[in-house]
């Protein structure tokens, strides 16, 4: 099985596909099934209203599964750009539908789904730029869209402690990346306010802008059986691959060590979030999604022996159809 997914075949990316099109069966074709509650910010809930009153039955969950497609393959992209594995890898696309498609409480159009999109753009801004000896504009143009993405999940702020981090990490002497980052991050602001202000002239809306995107709630969401099921699948698994991924990446270029530990900062910070934030879970597994993706398809992209390989690749399978499972008898 690994073997087949492990070519570049490009049959083998409408395979990943059609197996993430499986997963999200239930709500494609009941799509009043649930909706989603949670940590909504202005666009997206101005969004969301209009695709739940349109015409078409169910669009808004049709939106969130073409989201949830993008974001998979956008993981060949990123793949690609950090130079994990040698040649052209459909694995991250698969470790994404997969660790997805194990969750199908989150399989609905949510703000968390948008917001990866915008995180992944912003990694792959950052990507490559730690060993650049000038002055770099990335960090300016990154926290652009980290920005725009709480203009959809009101809590992606919390990601500029990875921008900060990494600067202060990777590029001590470079002081004006910390006003780069800063500036980044306000213009998207700067635009809503001139827009509210000069245009609308509705202090009252914008007051209502920066209050959903500010306020933190403690609801607590109630996890699903199976969530729990899968979660305790990922936990064996993660701590499986990530010393291997550890161990691998160690003998890489700086620019992939750096890269890889990029996404394990994100995977701290999304976790801090979850934990101190629990309005954020289970959303937040979109995000979370993101770096362990990495962790799965560099194992199963570089280990030497087919046999645990498909192991890993088999227990993961495994995990999605038993939290499938549980989750329909259970509903």
């Amino acid at each position: 099985m690994l073997r087949f997914f492990r070519l570049s075949n490009r049959f083998v990316l409408v395979v990943v596909l059609l197996i993430g099109a499986l997963a999200w069966l239930h709500v494609l074709t009941e799509p009043d099934f649930f909706d989603f509650e949670g940590s909504g910010s202005f666009l997206f809930n101005n969004f969301n209203g209009w695709l739940n009153n349109a015409s078409i039955p169910g669009l808004h969950i049709w939106v969130g599964f073409v989201f949830f497609l993008a974001v998979a393959v956008m993981m060949i992209s990123v793949n690609t750009i950090m130079r994990l594995t040698e040649k052209i890898s459909y694995l991250p696309a698969l470790c994404y539908v997969l660790l997805i498609g194990g969750a199908p409480e989150i399989h609905l159009f949510s703000p968390a789904i948008i917001a990866t999109v915008l995180l992944v753009i912003s990694f792959i801004i950052l990507a490559g730029s730690f060993e650049s000896e000038r002055l770099s504009y990335n960090y300016f143009s990154a926290p652009i869209f980290i920005s725009l993405a709480t203009f959809f999940h009101q809590y992606m702020y919390v990601y500029m402690l990875v921008v900060w981090i990494a600067i202060a990490a990777w590029r001590p002497g470079y002081w004006r990346e910390w006003v780069f980052s800063i500036l980044g991050f306000a213009l998207p602001y700067f635009f809503a306010f001139s827009w509210f202000f000069l245009v609308e002239d509705d202090l009252t809306g914008m007051g209502v802008f920066f209050n959903e995107i500010f306020t933190i709630s403690m609801v607590i969401h109630s996890l699903s059986v199976s969530f729990i099921v899968f979660l305790a699948f990922c936990i064996v698994l993660i701590v499986f691959t990530l010393l291997y991924t550890l161990r691998y990446v160690s003998a890489k270029k700086t620019t992939v060590r750096t890269n890889y530990y990029l996404l394990i900062l994100i995977a701290a910070v999304t976790i801090g979030m979850a934990a101190i934030i629990p309005e954020t879970v289970p959303q937040a597994w979109y995000l979370l999604a993101f770096p362990m993706t990495f962790s799965f398809s560099c194992y199963l992209a570089t280990v030497k022996s087919m046999r645990w390989g498909n192991v890993v690749l088999a227990f993961l399978f495994v995990g999605v159809v038993i939290a499938q499972f549980v989750f329909r008898s259970t509903a």
